[in-house]
């Protein structure tokens, strides 16, 4: 799962009697924020009750569910992994009862339940037209290899396969890389600044560390909010301070979603992995949305059915471009209607990205 070294930095866990202390006396300071040592928690409650969505706790579990118009989420106490209309998310920081409130971190509830309950509409008149595609690895970088099989080569049958269907749903399509060929990952993102590329979506393969088979399904990453833990926390690089990719955050979380969402609806009975934070040096960089996807595990044998099988490409492209019209949907504004005007007439032109469209 590596995509590029890095230096490695664990945050330290906070003590939990300090962190109880801090969050009492926050609550008998008035404070309607729960501060947990360094990072700073919220009641749950009070962000259901601005949603206007139903909270309720299971008396007998350690369950919490909370329901409104876009879904259903629901949490563990103590627990870091949440699902949200039955698709798992991993959160930065663990749930916490806090003088019998349920709260969650102010990092989690910005970068994720906000989001999800209330997508980030994009500026009026924009649209999400053109695509970044990036096949992982090319060239000297193989990527995994399982006997025979290299990374590298499956990355771009996909990448090609997505493409296809992407043009034939009316995108305009960026590829990073079109043969076997080494492109390094700042060159990778520049080429999507360059294109003016409104998403960027790097395409990976897992493989099992020893070669076993019994790691299998997907994972969907997206970057790590500013001063949170990555799910992977030994790909933290240097710091944990705001990159590029941060500034959208909340359209990276929600295309991870949306991607991650897809794709288990179009390939039933797959593990759900969930979508996870990282600072991958594509996604630190990146000046748009963007995810890179872990689409399978190539030393899993049910995994293969849609990594080394044309008609198995053919769904698992088919659920990435569905995630991304999901996306699409939810970002874009309703277009204007159009006034008419008797005493001019229209002089707009429209600018196409210099990108392929065949």
């Amino acid at each position: 799962m590596n995509r590029e070294p890095g230096p490695r930095t664990i945050a330290a866990l906070p003590k939990p009697v300090l962190a109880i202390a801090l969050c009492l006396a926050g609550l008998l300071a008035g404070a309607s924020t729960l501060a947990a040592s360094s990072r700073d928690y919220s009641s749950l409650s009070d962000w259901a009750r601005r949603q206007g969505w139903r909270l309720t706790r299971n008396p007998t579990s350690r369950e919490v569910v909370a329901t409104g118009t876009t879904g259903h989420l629901n949490l563990q106490i103590d627990g870091s992994r949440a699902l949200f209309n039955d698709v798992a998310i991993w959160l930065s920081n663990p749930v916490m009862i806090v003088d019998g409130q349920v709260c969650l971190a102010n990092q989690d509830i910005r970068g994720v339940l906000d989001p999800l309950a209330r997508p980030p509409l994009i500026p009026a008149g924009q649209r999400i037209r053109t695509i970044c595609l990036d096949p992982g690895h090319g060239g000297k970088d193989p990527g995994h290899k399982t006997g025979t099989r290299l990374e590298k080569a499956f990355t771009l049958a996909l990448a090609q396969e997505i493409r296809s269907r992407l043009i034939e749903a009316g995108f305009t399509v960026v590829m990073t890389r079109r043969d076997d060929d080494f492109v390094d990952h700042p060159i990778r993102t520049s080429i999507a600044k360059r294109n003016h590329a409104d998403l960027f979506v790097s395409l990976h393969f897992n493989a099992s560390p020893d070669g076993s088979g019994d790691a299998n399904g997907f994972e969907v990453y997206a970057m790590t909010p500013e001063g949170a833990r990555s799910t992977n926390i030994s790909r933290d690089v240097g710091s944990l301070k705001a990159w590029s990719g941060n500034e959208s955050d909340p359209g990276n979380l929600l295309l991870a979603y949306d991607v991650q969402r897809a794709l288990l609806q179009r390939l039933p009975g797959s593990e759900d992995r969930g979508v996870r934070r990282a600072r991958f040096l594509v996604l630190r960089l990146s000046e748009m949305p963007a995810i890179l996807i872990e689409a399978g595990f190539m030393t899993s044998a049910s995994d293969a059915r849609w990594i080394y099988s044309e008609s198995g490409r053919h769904r698992l492209s088919q659920a990435v471009v569905d995630g991304i019209l999901a996306y699409r949907r939810q970002v874009e504004r309703p277009a204007a209607t159009p006034q008419r005007s008797t005493n001019s007439k229209s002089s707009t032109s429209s600018a196409r990205p210099d990108s392929e469209r065949n």
